[in-house]
Protein backbone atom coordinates (compact mmCIF):
# COMPACT_ATOMS: atom_id res chain seq x y z
CA UNK A 1 0.00 0.00 0.00
CA UNK A 2 1.45 3.38 -1.02
CA UNK A 3 1.12 6.44 1.26
CA UNK A 4 0.00 8.75 -1.62
CA UNK A 5 -1.25 6.73 -4.56
CA UNK A 6 -4.15 4.45 -5.20
CA UNK A 7 -3.63 2.18 -8.18
CA UNK A 8 -6.30 1.23 -10.72
CA UNK A 9 -4.71 -0.85 -13.45
CA UNK A 10 -1.92 1.35 -14.87
CA UNK A 11 -3.50 4.60 -13.59
CA UNK A 12 -2.58 6.24 -10.30
CA UNK A 13 -4.83 8.46 -8.17
CA UNK A 14 -3.93 10.83 -5.36
CA UNK A 15 -5.56 13.67 -3.44
CA UNK A 16 -3.70 16.96 -3.00
CA UNK A 17 -4.70 19.84 -0.71
CA UNK A 18 -4.58 23.40 -2.08
CA UNK A 19 -5.29 26.69 -0.36
CA UNK A 20 -8.37 28.79 -1.03
CA UNK A 21 -6.11 31.36 -2.72
CA UNK A 22 -4.50 28.75 -4.99
CA UNK A 23 -7.92 27.42 -6.00
CA UNK A 24 -9.44 30.85 -6.62
CA UNK A 25 -6.49 32.46 -8.40
CA UNK A 26 -4.97 29.41 -10.05
CA UNK A 27 -1.49 28.13 -9.34
CA UNK A 28 1.18 25.71 -10.35
CA UNK A 29 1.93 23.16 -7.66
CA UNK A 30 4.27 20.20 -7.32
CA UNK A 31 2.92 16.74 -6.53
CA UNK A 32 4.79 13.50 -5.94
CA UNK A 33 5.24 11.33 -8.99
CA UNK A 34 6.85 7.99 -9.67
CA UNK A 35 10.01 9.65 -10.99
CA UNK A 36 10.16 12.69 -8.73
CA UNK A 37 7.96 15.75 -8.52
CA UNK A 38 5.42 16.58 -11.22
CA UNK A 39 4.13 20.07 -11.96
CA UNK A 40 0.35 20.47 -11.95
CA UNK A 41 -1.46 23.55 -13.20
CA UNK A 42 -4.42 24.37 -10.98
CA UNK A 43 -6.87 26.38 -13.11
CA UNK A 44 -8.40 29.57 -11.73
CA UNK A 45 -11.69 28.84 -9.94
CA UNK A 46 -10.89 25.18 -9.16
CA UNK A 47 -13.36 23.51 -6.80
CA UNK A 48 -12.89 20.64 -4.35
CA UNK A 49 -13.29 17.32 -6.13
CA UNK A 50 -12.05 18.48 -9.51
CA UNK A 51 -9.59 16.11 -11.12
CA UNK A 52 -6.45 17.08 -13.02
CA UNK A 53 -5.09 14.40 -15.37
CA UNK A 54 -1.37 14.02 -16.05
CA UNK A 55 -1.22 11.87 -19.16
CA UNK A 56 1.42 9.17 -19.21
CA UNK A 57 2.54 9.76 -15.60
CA UNK A 58 1.13 6.50 -14.23
CA UNK A 59 2.52 2.97 -14.28
CA UNK A 60 3.64 1.05 -17.35
CA UNK A 61 0.72 -0.81 -18.90
CA UNK A 62 1.45 -4.55 -18.53
CA UNK A 63 -0.43 -5.18 -21.79
CA UNK A 64 1.97 -2.99 -23.78
CA UNK A 65 -0.26 0.05 -24.11
CA UNK A 66 2.26 2.65 -22.96
CA UNK A 67 1.86 4.21 -19.55
CA UNK A 68 -1.17 4.94 -17.43
CA UNK A 69 -2.16 8.38 -16.22
CA UNK A 70 -1.84 10.16 -12.88
CA UNK A 71 -5.12 11.65 -11.67
CA UNK A 72 -4.86 14.40 -9.05
CA UNK A 73 -8.01 14.99 -7.00
CA UNK A 74 -8.03 18.59 -5.75
CA UNK A 75 -9.09 19.24 -2.16
CA UNK A 76 -9.54 22.94 -1.30
CA UNK A 77 -8.63 23.47 2.35
CA UNK A 78 -10.45 26.16 4.30
CA UNK A 79 -8.26 27.61 7.04
CA UNK A 80 -9.42 26.93 10.59
CA UNK A 81 -7.35 29.63 12.32
CA UNK A 82 -6.81 33.07 10.84
CA UNK A 83 -4.66 35.96 11.87
CA UNK A 84 -6.38 39.32 12.27
CA UNK A 85 -4.93 40.45 8.94
CA UNK A 86 -6.11 37.29 7.13
CA UNK A 87 -9.58 37.68 8.64
CA UNK A 88 -9.75 41.35 7.61
CA UNK A 89 -8.72 40.48 4.05
CA UNK A 90 -11.27 37.66 3.79
CA UNK A 91 -14.01 39.93 5.13
CA UNK A 92 -13.12 42.49 2.45
CA UNK A 93 -13.26 39.81 -0.22
CA UNK A 94 -16.52 38.43 1.17
CA UNK A 95 -18.14 41.86 0.98
CA UNK A 96 -17.51 41.91 -2.79
CA UNK A 97 -18.77 38.40 -3.59
CA UNK A 98 -22.39 37.60 -4.46
CA UNK A 99 -24.13 35.35 -1.94
CA UNK A 100 -26.57 32.65 -3.04
CA UNK A 101 -27.00 30.13 -0.26
CA UNK A 102 -29.69 28.11 -1.97
CA UNK A 103 -29.50 24.34 -2.32
CA UNK A 104 -27.86 23.19 -5.54
CA UNK A 105 -29.98 21.57 -8.22
CA UNK A 106 -30.39 17.88 -7.55
CA UNK A 107 -28.14 15.72 -9.67
CA UNK A 108 -30.56 12.99 -10.61
CA UNK A 109 -27.78 10.81 -11.98
CA UNK A 110 -26.22 10.59 -8.49
CA UNK A 111 -29.52 9.47 -6.97
CA UNK A 112 -30.06 7.03 -9.84
CA UNK A 113 -26.61 5.50 -9.20
CA UNK A 114 -27.32 5.12 -5.48
CA UNK A 115 -30.72 3.63 -6.29
CA UNK A 116 -29.11 1.17 -8.69
CA UNK A 117 -26.57 0.11 -6.06
CA UNK A 118 -29.05 -0.40 -3.23
CA UNK A 119 -32.05 -1.43 -5.34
Amino acid sequence: MHPYFERRNADLYCTVPVTVAQAALGAEIKVPGLNGEEHVKIPEGTQTGEIVRLKGKGLPDPHGGGKGDLYVNIHVVTPTKLTREQRRLLEQLGATLPVENRPAQRDSSLFDKVKDIFG
